[in-house]
């Protein structure tokens, strides 16, 4: 870009002098159009293309491939994409629902609330299965390769997550409470949907850093999204039935064991896990 830049100012350099050599050459000078551009305007151009030139890259570089990218920014792919995608199916497959059962809104402002018993804390369900995913992953990618991009959009997802939170703590319904009106409703799909657009432009970002369509978006309002409530709705049922019965090396001992009213052959956690999960 400075390359370029230099080459226009002594593209115009060269043209002014040529200008006013062919001036005082001429035969008639009077007559002679005398050079158009002047110092202001010289001095505008020469600034703008300095500016362009310094400018940061903002774009991310074409053609780039997964292998391209730095080992650390490989391994936090491999690691936390799938964790990226199951929070993409939680954010359209539940919370997405709850915003039509104000009776349930105290479950989304539960999201960012984070507890203290003694010495023991807990982070919140939205720091531990959206930000910190996130912010590893942006903070793992080159600032030209997707992570300024994805820094951009955890910051405003963030936002609209809090502000979510704060909106449906003010108009959930306990007791004898009336219910949220439908502006406050609307508010509350406003602010989703806001979130679900930072939470796409994550996704874009990485998908375009690795030149895979590996992350899919979130339509608006969640309408039609592509991937399966179904198998959603399974694997959280498995890997609950799984975490009842010890885990899966656990399970498996109890399941050989014909505990739990299981049958030799069957998986006695249940056929959906997250190595096939992603398979569709």
């Amino acid at each position: 870009m400075r390359a370029f830049a230099l080459l226009l100012l002594l593209s115009v350099a060269d043209a002014l002098r040529f200008g006013v050599t062919s001036a005082r050459n001429a035969p008639d000078a009077k007559s002679s159009v005398p050079p158009t551009i002047s110092r202001r305007a010289l001095g505008l151009g020469v600034a703008g293309m300095l500016a362009v030139a310094n400018s940061p890259a903002r774009a991310i570089e074409e053609g780039l491939t997964l292998e391209d990218l730095p080992p650390k920014a490989q391994q936090a792919y491999n690691q936390y994409w799938p964790a990226i995608q199951l929070a993409g199916d939680f954010y359209v497959f539940e919370l997405r629902e709850l915003i039509g059962y104000p009776g349930r809104w105290d479950q989304i402002g539960a999201l960012t609330e984070t507890t203290n018993i003694g010495s023991a804390a807990s982070v919140s369900k939205l720091d531990r299965e959206f930000l910190t995913p996130m912010r590893i992953l942006a903070l793992s990618f080159p600032p030209d390769a997707g992570g300024e991009e994805m820094q951009e959009a955890l910051t405003d997802f963030q936002a609209a997550m809090f502000r979510m939170s704060r909106q449906a703590r003010t108009g959930q319904t306990t007791g004898n409470l009336a219910d949220p009106s439908k502006k406050d409703i609307a508010a509350l799909e406003m602010t989703w949907n806001a979130g679900a657009s930072a939470l796409n432009r994550f996704f874009e970002a990485l998908n375009t850093a690795t030149s895979t369509k590996r992350l899919v978006t979130i339509p608006a309002n969640g309408v039609n999204y592509p991937r399966s409530k179904k198998l959603y709705t399974q694997l959280q049922k498995d890997a609950a039935l799984c975490r009842n019965r010890g885990g899966e090396q656990l399970a498996g001992i109890w399941g050989n064991l014909m505990v739990y009213g299981t049958v030799p052959g069957v998986n006695p956690c249940g056929n959906v896990n997250l190595q096939n999960y992603f398979m569709q």
